[in-house]
């Protein structure tokens, strides 16, 4: 391989997996918290449960993001399957974990959904919003790329500084032309995992656009150096646990946001 081309993509995958990690220095974003559930469901019962949820959950978030609960909803359903098992998950977000249970508690009065019992696994994730970057818009067959790497302790302001120099502009360019839905950076406020993991979280409308989310990050490495991105790829290195980064991707059956 091109030695060019191999350190532009190299750089590309730091880029990627570069999240913001939260600190006391760094400019902090108002309260906002999101609630991730993960379902395993056997393959027979895909369609249903998509089914069952839209029938019976999309109103309730629909209800919460009319009257301002919740600030966006969304149901998906996995594309690239791992050992994890998950299928089908679905999230909503506020700005304060009282609305959160709210939420909750009216999903609670539904009945029992066998589908559910039938379930491999499923796990909840309460994450903390750093950074959040929204258009309002709905609709379906979204798609959903989420981004994980575990920063290494104590290196949150290196990491911080790195993302917002050679990250966030790429972000932020595509939310202004339109090509992102939205974009999040998460932690972790109830830790069920190992430390330090960090989310970066970005929607499209459209495969078509997820195309062009790469295809823009790619550009950017190309129009650097090998040197360059060899540099950007050994400083992100330097803050991050190398072996320790995952990607999720999904289709989202059916989003809301304002």
């Amino acid at each position: 391989m091109n030695k060019r081309v191999f350190f532009v993509l190299a750089a590309l995958a730091v880029l990627l997996a570069g999240p913001l990690m939260v600190s006391a220095q760094a400019q902090q974003e108002p309260p906002n918290f999101l609630y991730v559930s993960d379902w395993a469901i056997p393959r027979p019962q895909w369609a249903d449960w998509v089914a069952s949820n839209e029938k019976n959950n999309k109103p309730i978030y629909d209800k919460m993001l009319a009257d301002g609960t919740i600030r966006d909803y969304g149901m998906y359903t996995t594309i690239v399957h791992d050992e994890s098992g998950v299928t089908h998950g679905s999230w909503f977000e506020a700005t304060n974990m009282a609305a959160l249970e709210k939420v909750l508690a009216e999903v609670g009065k539904l009945p029992p959904n066998p589908i559910a019992n039938a379930a491999t696994k499923h796990r909840d994730y309460l994450l903390r919003t750093s950074l959040r970057r929204v258009k309002a818009a709905s609709g379906t067959n979204g798609y959903l790329w989420v981004s994980a790497t575990q920063v290494q302790a104590g290196k949150g302001q290196e990491w911080r500084a790195l993302w917002d120099k050679y990250s966030k502009p790429l972000f932020e360019e595509l939310m202004a032309n339109g090509t992102l839905l939205m974009y999040e950076v998460e932690v972790e406020q109830v830790h069920t995992d190992n430390p330090g993991w960090v989310y970066i979280v970005w929607m499209t409308a459209n495969a078509d656009a997820m195309d062009k989310f790469f295809a823009a990050a790619a550009a950017r490495g190309q129009k650097r150096s090998a040197e360059e991105n060899r540099a950007i790829g050994e400083a992100f290195a330097a803050v991050t646990t190398p072996t320790a980064h995952r990607d999720y991707y999904a289709r989202v059956n059916h989003y809301a946001q304002k």
